[in-house]
């Protein structure tokens, strides 16, 4: 049963005038913020936005931080460890939306660079799920529990109804977002730092999903340069490690660099493409950040960047190393394109998220 089945809420939120502001606690993984990703960013921007929407939005630091005064508590992430924060806020009368932040996918399953067990188990567990919706798990049960879902994408909302008998009802698409200073950043800090310029981007997290070790390997005897941008992902070492390995000298890896330092709108506007080759993507904020300068595309076939990005991007399946290597040459001849800063700005601002985002708490409040 939902809990806005049998939840009972007195709303404390402030009315300012005749505006409404709901209080709206925000939740990612516990121990990402240090080090945060793509669902970290999204929550991060989301909550500053919704500062300007006629939200009290404030991050929550479960257990020791008590929900006083919340009418919604917002998750972010599909992940085993919000199933207590679920049970906390429903003890309080308080109703949950979640920003599943997934997707699921046979292929992608079986062909991740994994041990062959692993990709057998995931495999078989995705078939029997796509056989039988109604199997238990601990993400069936959490999708269940919270009031309302907030997928990033109408492929994404597809998949909930598909493979976990999510009612449509209890549905509410938020598409991602990008701040509009990436639209105006000057490419010239990083380019100087690096001595490098039209190079081929590659940002995100180092491990296997985001597929940099294929990717370098598919643009092995290309003549051009190529920047990595991001850390190694907790427990993969290893992994950076082998791209360091396989590395030729036109590849130059880059640490992780802060959402707010003025290098990272700087790497995007300098690049003369960005390439995300990944198992998938949904569709990858860097995507959408990059995009805001008209900084040519090569995305994942794989995951909801079409939904996106439409015909404005390339398109790439992470195990075919030819049609990475000729998507990126491709994308680094066509130049930056206007009509793709354009299309993102009006359609994918967090402005906008936060409208769409607004929306939700209503439904639930």
């Amino acid at each position: 049963m939902s809990i806005a089945d049998t939840w009972s809420h007195s709303l404390t939120a402030r009315t300012v005038g005749s505006r409404y502001e709901p209080s709206v606690c925000l939740a990612g993984a516990a121990d990402r913020l240090a080090s945060p990703g793509g669902g970290e960013i999204q929550m991060l921007s989301t909550a500053r936005a919704l500062r300007g929407a006629g939200v009290r939005a404030r991050l929550w630091q479960a257990p020791e931080d008590p929900l006083v005064e919340a009418d919604c508590l917002h998750l972010f992430g599909s992940l085993p460890e919000h199933r207590p924060l679920v049970e906390v806020a429903y003890r309080q009368g308080i109703p949950v939306v979640l920003s599943t932040i997934a997707w699921f996918d046979l292929v992608s399953y079986w062909r991740e660079p994994r041990p062959l067990v692993g990709r057998a188990l995931a495999a078989a567990k995705f078939l029997a799920r796509a056989t039988c919706p109604a199997l238990p798990s601990w993400r069936r049960r959490l999708y269940h529990e919270v009031d309302l879902l907030l997928p990033n994408s109408s492929a994404e909302a597809q998949q909930l109804v598909r493979y976990f008998g999510v009612p449509a009802s209890r549905i509410h698409v938020v598409p991602n977002g990008a701040e509009e200073r990436f639209s105006a950043a000057d490419p010239t800090p990083f380019c100087e730092l690096l001595a490098v310029e039209d190079y081929v981007l590659y940002a995100g997290r180092i491990e296997p999903r985001k597929n940099q070790l294929a990717f370098l390997r598919a643009m092995e005897d290309a003549d051009v340069p190529i920047v990595v941008l991001g850390d190694a992902a907790p427990g993969h070492e290893a992994y950076l490690a082998q791209c360091l390995r396989i590395a030729g000298p036109n590849v130059q890896f880059v640490g992780r660099l802060e959402h707010d330092d003025p290098l990272l709108a700087a790497a995007y506007a300098g690049a003369g493409c960005l390439a995300l080759a990944s198992w998938y993507e949904t569709p990858g904020l860097v995507a959408l950040e990059a995009a805001m300068s008209g900084t040519p595309l090569v995305l994942p076939a794989i995951g909801c960047a079409r939904e996106y990005f439409g015909d404005h991007a390339l398109y790439v399946r992470p195990d075919d190393p030819a049609g990475i290597r000729e998507a990126v040459l491709t994308a680094l001849g066509r130049g930056r394109s206007q009509s793709l800063a354009n299309y993102v700005r009006e359609n994918f601002s967090w402005t906008a998220a936060a409208r769409a985002t607004r929306e939700a708490y209503d439904k639930v409040l």
